[in-house]
């Protein structure tokens, strides 16, 4: 029986919908007929319910932030939303935005499971900010959303106490490579980046005719890294 990858999908009060709904939409897709599943999707909150995006939608979380921290190494993706800024920076300065960044800090840390090979975080939009403040971003090509380029580059050099030597870029998706522990880490550009990046996950997790038939159950068509938002196509 195929392996399948534990995906973690953090929600937390004021996060964009299409942040966290694009990845689960992807990584819940029915695979084809005959086909084992590869993915199981949980999501999770230290609120529950919490009221998402400008509080029009209101989600209960299928575990708490503490039930997965206490299981963290039996995930394989962590995905990570972005809000807006403000909003982020509010978050991570109390108790409970605190406890995620750790969360993502020591989710780097772990190396991935023998039964799965590999470990994924995926920020998404100004999700890339949380991962900015957890110190996993220095010395890497990232990407954010294109209204937050220079807040990454200016929270990556705090945490970092000086230059962190990250090079932001304008994509719609980057590969930010690996950290010591093995764990991969992929930054989607603004919101509907998200759909493209974990795609681009599925791929390099399953294989491109599982990334394809995701795509074209979602009726979604993807898009190249290098075709972020205002780059026009030649």
């Amino acid at each position: 029986m195929a392996s399948v990858f534990n995906t973690a999908v953090l929600l937390y009060p004021g996060a964009d919908v299409l942040d966290f709904s694009g990845p689960v939409e992807i990584f819940s897709t029915t695979p084809p007929p005959d086909t084992p599943k590869s993915f199981s999707v949980t999501t999770f909150a230290a609120e529950n319910p919490l009221k998402a995006a400008n509080g029009e939608l209101v989600y209960v979380p299928a575990k708490s932030l503490d039930d997965v921290a206490a299981s963290l190494v039996d995930y394989d993706i962590l995905v990570v939303p972005g809000a807006w800024p403000e909003k982020i920076a509010e978050y991570v300065g109390g108790e409970t935005g605190k406890k995620v960044v750790a969360l993502v800090k020591k989710f780097s840390e772990l190396p991935p499971r023998k039964e799965v090979g590999k470990r994924v975080i995926l920020s998404v939009c100004s999700g890339a900010l949380i991962l900015g403040y957890s110190g996993i971003l220095a010395g890497r090509t990232v990407t954010t959303h294109h209204m937050c380029y220079e807040l990454l580059g200016e929270i990556i050099d705090k945490e970092a106490g000086g230059d962190g030597k990250a090079n932001v870029v304008k994509k719609r998706w980057v590969d930010a490579g690996k950290t010591e522990s093995g764990v991969q880490i992929v930054n989607a550009g603004g919101v509907s980046s998200g759909i493209d990046a974990s795609l681009f996950v599925v791929e390099s997790l399953v294989g491109k005719e599982k990334a394809d038939w995701a795509a074209e159950i979602a009726e979604f068509g993807r898009r190249g890294q290098d075709e972020a938002w205002g780059v026009k196509s030649t």
